[in-house]
């Protein structure tokens, strides 16, 4: 029998109605699973688009607790729009694990090539070094091994956050106030974790098969590599939450809605993903 997929539309004022439709209706995805849409489409300024995404979320949240079905799939959302909504919350990633009470929680970027897992995601770059913390490392690189421990290789390299590693501080002393100790717990531990490596090499020896995934410090310094590598076939996961989630790794494309040509290509490749890690988590 084939698995249930709960598929949310994301903001009407972007691609997500458009990439849904078509996905839905791609033999591809008709194969793998039984999709299930949840949101409509709304007319209206920001608030009210933000508003009906939300609600389409907690929905196919609600529904992937009860078991209706087997994961869900969100396409993309505004965050501003969310924010006119009232969310509190800055993205799919930090609403999901408030909504799921779920502890502690990680984004990845999951591409063909290469595996990013983010100690953090949604902040401003002046408040990067102060959230990263040796709990945290900690927590991201045990999520992210969890993810690819049945592949090869099944190595971890998590990155520096300075230039050069910090050059032994010259350029900074995060790395060995913070990543050089987390990395030593985790080796202690058992982990096949190595680092912290500079951010100018070590993508390029991930996508090259020396190590499994990467761990990175921010934001763009993980996913920009990754998008960089396979734009059309990366898909973002959470991992760490009581359910299987996926979505694709682009925006909502505002100034290509309605126009019919945008790609749904991604989206399939999310859906896929969802499909194979919810009969994993099974």
């Amino acid at each position: 029998m084939k698995p249930v997929i709960g598929i949310t539309i994301g903001c009407s004022c972007g691609i997500g109605p458009e990439i849904v439709e078509k996905a839905v209706n791609d033999p591809r995805v008709l194969d793998i699973c039984e999709p299930k849409i949840f949101g409509t489409a709304v007319r209206g300024g920001p608030r009210d688009c933000g508003a009906a995404s939300m609600r389409a979320v907690d929905d196919a949240v609600r529904a992937v607790m009860q078991g209706d079905v087997a994961a869900i799939v969100t396409a993309p959302i505004n965050k501003s729009h969310w924010a006119a909504a009232g969310c509190p919350f800055l993205g799919h990633t930090e609403y999901l694990a408030h909504v799921s009470g779920a502890r502690p929680v990680a984004m990845m970027m999951a591409g063909p090539r290469l595996k990013v897992g983010l100690v953090t995601t949604h902040i401003p770059l002046s408040l990067v070094p102060k959230a990263i913390t040796i709990e945290r490392i900690c927590e991201v690189t045990r999520l992210t091994y969890d993810f690819i421990r049945s592949s090869s290789p099944a190595s971890l390299a998590v990155c520096a956050l300075n230039p050069h590693a910090g050059e032994s501080g010259n350029m900074g002393d995060e790395e060995e106030k913070i990543i050089v100790p987390a990395v030593e717990i985790l080796r202690r531990d058992g982990m096949p974790v190595s680092g912290p490596y500079p951010a100018d090499t070590v993508f390029h020896r991930a996508s090259q098969g020396e190590f499994g995934a990467v761990v990175a410090m921010y934001h763009d310094q993980g996913i920009s590599p990754v998008k960089t590598l396979d734009f059309a076939a990366t898909v973002n996961i959470t991992l760490g939450l009581p359910f299987v989630r996926t979505s694709p790794d682009h925006g909502t494309a505002e100034d290509i809605a309605g126009k019919g040509h945008a790609s749904h290509g991604n989206l399939v490749e999310a859906i896929k993903l969802a499909v194979r890690e919810a009969g994993n988590k099974k």
